[in-house]
């Protein structure tokens, strides 16, 4: 199936809450309505980048969501090279398969011409 529309889904919260999370499964719902997503992880919710579980206080599998993006769907999965927090330049290592560090320039090509954005 050709893909015509593309969403950038940002997620800014962490695994300490539903929030991020939310937006993991939002894009999952977006590529299978057809769209061509990517995943912009930043702030706290570049901690979603790294090999976490976070199923025991969130009740389901955010890792499997990733792996289903990226595996299943070909979804872009990025993080924010700046770190989990502002002023934090350490980067996140080890990231989890399938995710790349993204650069402010990659952020702002690939926002310049989604047809969505969406933010969490």
């Amino acid at each position: 199936m050709a893909r015509e529309r593309s969403a950038l889904i940002v997620v800014g919260s962490g695994p300490d809450g539903e929030r991020g999370w939310l937006g993991l499964r939002t894009a999952l719902a977006l590529g299978v309505a057809g769209f061509d997503v990517t995943v912009w992880l930043t702030g706290p919710g570049a901690l979603f980048a790294q090999p976490l579980d976070a199923r025991s206080w969130l009740g389901g599998d955010p890792a499997a969501d990733i792996d289903g993006l990226v595996g299943d769907l070909g979804a872009r999965v990025l993080v924010d090279e700046r770190g989990a927090a502002d002023g934090d330049p350490a980067p996140l290592r080890p990231l989890r398969a399938g995710i790349d560090p993204g650069a402010a320039a990659d952020y702002r090509a690939i926002s310049s011409v989604a047809d969505l954005v969406v933010a969490f």
